[in-house]
């Protein structure tokens, strides 16, 4: 019963965390002229250019002071804490980051407010899992109402903020409990926030929860005809498919150059040279966009109702989108923000807003449309969540299109099409392709193969020393009984590999029978006469998947590297757990 009033109480958080942000952001303008009244003017070069780089500022020192650099994005530390670290997400860095997200969106980055609520609410229903001593399931599944919490209070749409936890965390392979509290912690969340941003509510917006996207997209009344329809699922699943495929690349790619830049510099979590580098590029670029094209950055919203209301020129339109998707490219690579939903869902309007001005050429067909369609599939292709995404375009139909079958049955198909169109095209997606880097495959709900990106040499024993040539029997049974390992190898002088000796050869010996483990005769047997050749050995740069189909049936394994130089020892038993903690953890701390 515990973990239902938990739940109650992350969702109430969100509730409040939520419209409160929402409100600072707006208010922000207002605070700083109550702080400054010689504030630069919105256009001017003096605010473009200051405002980025006094947030690069804060968001540097906040990471040196509190030391909450992390080596990866905030997604993948999210799944990978509740699926490797039993649900257990560290406040300090969880914290950190919700707040230089806080910063980032001060200084008109494209992350959506999600991040900061998705961080800070995970780690809290964490603690409190932790605090009230569930199990470890309960623990897993408060940590995961956080999230959902948050985004059902950002979008407030809980039925697919719920949805998008479980597709994204689970698949549809199991069913459970905690299904029913995730669904009980975002309406909640949804109707706490409702309720706080409502024209009578102490966070009173006229944009409602979402910062104004419900608005943008309900400019007009729609229906769809069957022609109009068999266009939507063609043009956009396609174009929303090759868009996110080409996101995905482009946020991967980005990532991995900048992590090759300092690969040679640290071993453990990401630098501060590497952080100022990456702070310093997106101020430098922030400030231009700024001063050039504002309405491209932030949260996007009023670019996108001006692009259906308005009607955009399709190189307007297609200028916009291109500068959203590398101003969200420059703001992830800086923290990895969770702040990706609110951008991706801008995105994909933008995209159908550009589609609908190439189809009113030659069909009847509201800009409306089209960019609710397009949102939809490109959310769904982008994050692999088609199930979630259907139910994000039916909660933003609601009331004015509930009536039409065909445009329902139409975004249905769209989002499934989209999905399965991306994944054909890229391995992974967008909220687990930082796992991706880590060799860690997140495709199927729980059904992930963390063997084959984890080196050999990240598994394997280097604290047992083998045996020498020179030793005897009697020292080589010694330290086979010290090491309490049946086998060990043996090597010469030079550290090459000479073969192995187990316990079973000592036992099955008529003379060590005979005379006992005691006896001063073993001392004068060498080793060699025991030592029978290693059948299988490895290199340290293999896979473990690779690795585990050639042990075969051996259960200790030699591991060779350069002429037959013995470097350590694989035990087949370390690898039965496929989410053996000590292995993935040194997995996530490799650039």
């Amino acid at each position: 019963m515990q973990i239902w009033w938990l739940s109650i109480l992350i969702g109430c958080l969100a509730g409040v965390l939520t419209p409160a942000i929402w409100w600072c952001l707006q208010n922000v303008e207002w605070l700083l002229q109550k702080v400054d009244p010689n504030l630069p003017a919105r256009n001017s070069l003096s605010y473009a250019a200051g405002l980025p780089l006094a947030v690069a500022f804060l968001v540097f020192l906040l990471f040196v002071l509190s030391r909450g650099f992390r080596s990866a994005d905030g997604f993948t530390y999210f799944i990978s804490d509740l699926h490797f670290q039993d649900g257990r997400r560290k406040l300090r860095y969880s914290f950190v980051h919700g707040i230089a997200n806080f910063f980032l969106l001060l200084g008109q980055a494209v992350v959506g407010v999600e991040g900061v609520c998705m961080e800070i609410l995970s780690a809290v229903g964490s603690r409190f899992a932790q605090f009230a001593k569930l199990s470890t399931n309960q623990v897993r599944t408060l940590a995961a109402c956080g999230a959902t919490a948050a985004i059902a209070a950002v979008l407030g749409q809980p039925t697919a903020a719920f949805l998008f936890v479980v597709e994204l965390l689970y698949g549809w392979g199991s069913f459970s409990f905690a299904m029913g509290t995730f669904a009980v912690t975002a309406f909640v969340a949804a109707s706490v926030s409702q309720s706080l941003t409502s024209p009578t509510g102490l966070f009173s917006s006229l944009f409602g929860t979402d910062g104004g996207l419900t608005l943008a997209i309900r400019t007009e009344g729609f229906d769809l005809s069957m022609v109009t329809a068999l266009f939507c699922v063609v043009v956009v699943s396609v174009c929303a498919a090759l868009l996110a495929a080409f996101t995905i690349w482009i946020h991967r790619k980005t990532d991995q150059e900048l992590h090759a830049l300092f690969e040679s510099r640290r071993t453990t979590d990401l630098s501060a040279p590497a952080l100022l580098l990456r702070l310093a590029i997106w101020a430098l670029i922030t400030t231009t966009a700024l001063y050039l094209f504002p309405q491209a950055l932030g949260s996007g919203v009023s670019l996108l109702h001006d692009s259906l209301s308005e009607g955009y020129l399709l190189g307007v339109a297609l200028l916009a989108l291109a500068l959203r998707l590398l101003m969200s490219v420059l703001a992830y690579s800086v923290i990895g923000s969770m702040g990706l939903i609110l951008p991706t869902l801008v995105s994909g309007g933008l995209l159908g807003a550009c589609i609908a001005l190439i189809g009113q050429r030659f069909l009847d067909i509201g800009a409306g449309t089209v960019a609710l369609l397009g949102m939809g599939a490109y959310f769904s292709a982008t994050f692999g969540t088609p199930v979630a995404a259907t139910a994000l375009v039916f909660g933003y139909a609601t009331g004015m299109m509930s009536n039409s079958a065909i445009f329902l049955f139409t975004a249905l198909i769209t989002n499934f099409g989209a999905h399965y169109l991306c994944g054909w095209l890229q391995a992974d997606r967008l909220a687990s392709m930082g796992l991706y880097r880590h060799g860690v495959r997140f495709r199927a709900g729980m059904c992930y193969n963390t063997l084959s990106g984890i080196q050999v040499r990240d598994a394997m024993i280097t604290y047992v020393s083998p045996v020498p040539t020179q030793s005897s029997i009697g020292e080589a049974y010694k330290k086979l009984m010290e090491s309490k390992f049946s086998t060990l190898p043996v090597v010469d002088g030079d550290g090459k590999m000479y073969g192995m000796v187990s316990l079973s050869d000592f036992y099955g010996l008529n003379a060590w029978k005979k005379l006992g483990e005691e006896s001063q005769v073993h001392s004068l047997v060498g080793v060699e006469e025991m030592v029978k050749p290693a059948r299988v050995h490895l290199h340290p740069d293999m896979n473990l998947e690779a690795a585990l189909s050639s042990m075969s049936d051996e259960e200790f394994v030699p591991v060779l590297e350069g002429e037959s130089r013995y470097v350590g020892l694989l035990v087949k038993t370390d690898l039965v757990n496929l989410y053996n903690k000590e292995v993935v953890k040194k997995a996530f701390r490799k650039v």
